[in-house]
């Protein structure tokens, strides 16, 4: 089962004004008319465009650390912690040209639906891993020979740190012999914490860190290290906490692919 998306249960009418509007409206059409023309570097200038635009509007502080780990010119698998769709805003700082693995649902919005369409995101159902492999597997192809980073979010969900990674981007690093990147976020649940709930919070603090690339060979071997290296920096954030998932909270998501990482395993009574 997949997160219902209904475009008219997206935000809630109070939180948006005139400059979030402007977002949603002419701002994103420029979005997507990039995206259809083909060019790869107007597309990915106008995302961070777009995106440092929404930042703006939410009043939105990040704190980036560790740019010094990226180099421009090497193609990565981009491994962060998920949150939230903010998480985008944070991430297109990178000085990297994006593609990203995305739930196919998300093409069922509005605009954007279109947007990331035409852009060639990789959209795939988790839930079928096999045809999720196979998409990814196609487009990671793709994307490397234009010479772009592909994101691929390890947890595959927004519920917090208790989700367990997956092991799908530490392969995809061997399998392309690209470093991957792990990528350290938190506190972007508070901008907008869809699906659990519709407002979008202003003056949020978001917090960023790239840790060092790991390299092709080390990936699947390292998997587990790399998980609780990551997950512990982000409980010692301290000026953006990090997400947590709790079941009383948050629900149970019977279908829905997830698991618990083993080292919450006993906080996280489900």
């Amino acid at each position: 089962m997949a997160i219902p998306i209904r475009s008219e249960q997206l935000f809630d009418a109070a939180s948006l004004d005139d400059e979030l509007l402007d977002l949603l409206g002419p701002r994103l059409s420029g979005l997507v008319a990039a995206a259809v023309s083909g060019d790869r570097p107007r597309l990915h200038q106008a995302e961070r465009d777009w995106a440092e635009a929404a930042i703006r509007a939410l009043d939105i502080r990040i704190d980036v650390v560790g740019l010094g780990s990226v180099d421009p010119r090497r193609r990565y698998v981009v491994a962060p912690l998920h949150e939230g769709f903010a998480d985008v805003l944070a991430l297109l700082r990178l000085p990297l040209d994006l593609n990203w693995v995305i739930r196919d649902e998300l093409l069922e919005l509005p605009y954007f639906g279109e947007y990331l369409d035409a852009a060639g995101h990789i959209a795939v159902t988790p839930e079928l891993p096999r045809s999720a492999i196979r998409r990814i597997w196609r487009g990671a192809e793709e994307t490397f020979s234009r010479g772009e980073s592909l994101v691929v979010f390890p947890q595959g969900t927004v519920l917090g740190l208790e989700a367990a990674f997956q092991a799908g981007a530490f392969h995809l690093a061997e399998r392309f012999d690209s470093a991957l990147l792990p990528v350290v976020l938190t506190g972007s649940h508070r901008v907008w914490e869809y699906p659990f709930a519709a407002t979008l919070r202003r003056g949020q603090h978001i917090r960023l860190e790239v840790l060092d690339p790991i390299e092709p060979g080390d990936a699947v071997a390292g998997m587990r290290a790399i998980e609780r290296q990551m997950k512990q920096r982000a409980l010692d954030a301290t000026t953006a906490p990090a997400r947590r998932y709790l079941p009383k909270r948050d629900g149970i998501w019977p279908g829905y692919r997830f698991d618990i990482d083993p080292d919450y395993a006993v906080d996280v009574a489900i």
